[in-house]
């Protein structure tokens, strides 16, 4: 059905796999029209609990295909709205409403970066290794330079951003921007395990919770404490709140069906 990317999902959980192995899995154009029509479809998709995001072949993501770029020639430099432009896709990985895991299953760079970064969470292989390394090719950090200070700090955002030098991942363990390095062979089976457990909360409450995650940065506390009130307002009363409630006092697993 794709031709850059597959999808499939198992089990409430949708699997996005990046597949130009041939190319370590870079961006062209076909992958991320693919890609953002995919987050559109798992948006909608009330069978889809939770996202992971992985590359097939033995890299992640290369980042953006800068041969595919160069032989479009000026096109590629036309300015797009943001909403349609090349910085699109790692955006709707945090605007999705379903939590995201990264898989990160070899060698990642540039907007392979975006696009892990934007992750809710990340789980590295041994053979993962990153690089921000926009710099090097005469690039500013995109989206990357957005998302490394919120998760790892202004300081190191700027060693990693302005260097752009490789780091592996127990480095990026160390720094906090993966929370878990396994072995290659347990990357998928640890990434799904970790989606059974974040499907086994309220998925309602879950998605809004990722919401109020993401606006905590541009929002006093006061106007956040106020949606949040809303938020929960919608939560009062659905199914899962009821049953959610009702195995506390029954003292049993809660057993969640998303309304």
């Amino acid at each position: 059905m794709y031709d850059a990317i597959t999808w499939e999902v198992r089990e409430r959980v949708g699997i996005l796999t990046l597949n130009r192995p041939e190319r370590l899995n870079a961006i062209n154009d076909v992958m991320r029209l693919e890609i953002a029509e995919v987050l559109r479809r798992a948006e909608d998709d009330e069978e889809v609990w939770t996202l992971v995001l992985t590359g097939a072949g033995r890299g992640f993501c290369s980042g953006a295909d800068l041969k595919a770029r160069a032989e479009a020639g000026a096109a590629a430099a036309t300015p797009q709205p943001p909403s349609e432009g090349p910085y699109a896709y790692p955006i709707a990985f945090g605007e999705l409403s379903k939590p995201v895991i990264a898989a990160v299953n070899g060698p990642t760079r540039g907007a392979g970066c975006n696009m892990a970064f934007a992750a809710d969470f990340r789980i590295a292989s041994e053979r993962a290794d990153f690089g921000v390394n926009f710099v090097e090719r005469g690039f500013m950090g995109e989206t990357s330079a957005y998302y490394l200070p919120r998760l790892v700090g202004q300081a190191l955002a700027s060693e990693i951003c302005l260097l752009g030098e490789p780091f592996d991942a127990h480095q990026a363990k160390a720094w906090g921007l993966v929370s878990a390095v396994v072995s290659h062979e347990q990357l998928l089976p640890e990434a799904l395990a970790l989606a059974a457990r974040i499907n086994a909360k309220a998925p309602l409450a879950v998605r809004l919770t990722k919401t109020a995650l993401r606006r905590a940065y541009s929002q006093s506390a006061e106007q956040h404490l106020e949606m949040q009130t809303t938020m929960n307002g919608e939560l009062r009363g659905t199914a899962d709140n009821r049953e959610g409630v009702q195995a506390f006092v029954e003292k049993r697993p809660a057993r969640f069906v998303g309304r």
